[in-house]
């Protein structure tokens, strides 16, 4: 954990019955997050839906091969993690999304959810190391990845959830090598 004295986040597996919470998480991570990145107009009235809908079809299907963790602390959602198997098995596992409630940033809760996220990708037998794609302007986002051993690999330009292409990089750590 970091040295801020915040207690540990209890992880468990995520379930069909936190998708609403964990919709309502990554909006509010994407409308500090990404302003600037999205357009505000999107972010404050289509993003909520947008989440919604994108973790709903996820639960209504789910897959073996993906996989997710929530952080709770007091029984508050705040943060979580969702993994992919074969997003790029060069590469290792994928970490589709990573998100950490704004008001627990700086807690050590993402360091907790990355550390987690390569556990269950290992005890899983999925591919090893991780990797993740994330938007070159969130530039709070790469600085933890940064510090937490992350190399950046690639950049692509990648279509976002508004419809928009913006700069998109690959962090990747090798097998053993988050913490």
């Amino acid at each position: 954990m970091s040295g801020h004295g915040a207690p540990v986040p209890r992880l468990r597996p995520m379930t069909a019955e936190d998708a609403d919470a964990v919709a309502a998480l990554h909006t509010l991570s994407w409308q500090t997050a990404y302003r600037g990145i999205f357009s505000d107009a999107w972010l404050d009235r289509e993003a909520a839906a947008n989440r919604r809908a994108h973790w709903a079809r996820r639960f209504e299907a789910p897959r073996a091969d993906e996989a997710g963790l929530v952080a709770e602390d007091s029984g508050r959602l705040v943060g979580f993690v969702y993994l992919i198997r074969d997003g790029d098995p060069a590469r290792g596992t994928l970490v589709d999304n990573l998100h950490v409630a704004p008001g627990s940033r700086g807690q050590g809760v993402g360091t907790v959810l990355l550390g987690a996220a390569a556990r269950l990708a290992a005890d899983r037998g999925w591919p090893e190391g991780l990797h993740l794609w994330v938007y070159a302007a969130n530039t709070g986002a790469r600085r933890f990845y940064e510090r937490h051993g992350g190399v950046m690999v690639d950049q692509v330009s990648h279509e976002s959830a508004e419809g928009r292409p913006h700069p998109a990089v690959c962090y990747h750590w090798p097998a053993g090598a988050v913490p």
